[in-house]
């Protein structure tokens, strides 16, 4: 995510106003729905089989976002930049398989299976030529289209360390694909780093000229930002939530096609923080095997953290942070008393704490 420090004075009060006004219209003796009001989505990786992430299906399978989408990934893009069709004959959970697909959809409404690059060097043999462009925009409509998906999710990311030729040739590769899709009749959705402030390797505003249907911002990772010698942040903070939240309405005007991330996992780091020693994306499920963790109430309730719900401690030197139903329903809180109306979850598997209700 952008690597922009900043502070959390005043969290308290302006979340507790926040949770107070999205709360207010709520029958006497009802029970609120934390969720109401909002489409929701979530991503879904791949995993072998046995790897915690592939508890996935049985997670969604509750229905939690039957009105909503499922991304799985689908892609990988190499370091050639092509594109690989990632499939569960290769043993790997949560990839396509004819299957897989009927299941995304039979619990959601909608399916934006996701391109994948994790690396600048894996972005720039992508979208520096007209051949890989043409090619991956190729495969991915071609499927999405035969499969009756939705349409796709793009997440390639490292953005910071993008040239300015590279955003632009993705800028055209993102031009290309909404082109594609849309004669198909398909979606495009673009997921985009966290923000605060203009920066020359991202621009919200261009990316949603290029025809993305959706900008999914993935509001999370606040912990990058930690100063040298201080305690890890937190993963989301609600001040800093609000920050990105309103930047990105600030760029992408239309609530319609503004999707916010929301956090659903843990961190370990040594404490004080050591940005290059930072274990992220924790799952529940090995989180609870942390030293020190308790689910007694009482004792996570004393580690909740002020400025973003989160539950944190330290143990042997070590900072743990993961977000609970509370955290998550507090973050959404936020969102809502903004007027998002669509928020995106990383991620399914491992048991991950989900919203309340």
């Amino acid at each position: 995510m952008f690597r922009h420090a900043l502070t959390v004075t005043g969290v308290v009060a302006a979340t507790v106003t926040t949770l107070l006004a999205c709360t207010a219209s709520v029958p006497v003796g009802a029970t609120p729905s934390a969720t109401s009001g909002v489409q929701l989505q979530t991503w879904l990786y791949p995993g072998s089989t046995g790897d915690s992430t592939c508890t996935a299906k049985t997670e969604y399978a509750d229905n939690r976002v039957k009105n909503g989408a499922l991304n799985p990934e689908y892609w990988s893009v190499g370091g050639n930049g092509a594109v690989t069709l990632e499939t569960t004959a290769d043993g790997s959970c949560n990839t396509y398989s004819a299957a897989n697909v009927a299941d995304l959809k039979a619990h959601s409404a909608y399916q934006y299976p996701t391109l994948s690059g994790m690396t600048t060097a894996d972005v720039h043999a992508l979208v520096s030529r007209n051949s890989t462009r043409t090619a991956a925009v190729t495969k991915v409509t071609s499927l999405v289209s035969d499969a009756g998906l939705s349409g796709v999710d793009v997440d390639l990311e490292d953005y910071w360390s993008w040239s300015a030729a590279d955003f632009t040739n993705y800028k055209t590769f993102l031009k290309q694909l909404a082109t594609a899709l849309h004669a198909k009749g398909k979606r495009l959705q673009v997921d985009a780093p966290a923000m605060t402030e203009d920066a020359s390797f991202y621009d919200y505003a261009a990316v949603a000229a290029t025809g993305a249907d959706d900008v999914v911002i993935m509001a999370y990772d606040e912990e990058f930002d930690t100063a040298s010698g201080a305690r890890c942040l937190p993963i989301s903070p609600y001040d800093w939530l609000k920050k990105v939240t309103q930047y990105a309405q600030s760029k992408v005007t239309d609530p319609n096609r503004l999707i916010i991330g929301l956090p659903s996992y843990g961190y370990s780091a040594p404490d004080p923080c050591d940005l290059n020693s930072v274990t992220g994306n924790i799952q529940f499920s090995a989180m609870k095997k942390s030293p020190g963790f308790s689910s007694n109430p009482t004792t996570t309730e004393s580690r909740r953290d002020a400025s973003s719900g989160e539950i944190r401690w330290v143990s042997g030197g070590v900072l743990y942070d993961y977000v609970d139903s509370v955290a998550m329903d507090r973050k959404l809180a936020v969102l809502k008393g903004l007027g998002v109306t669509k928020v995106s979850v990383w991620s399914l598997g491992g048991g991950n704490p989900w919203f309340s209700n």
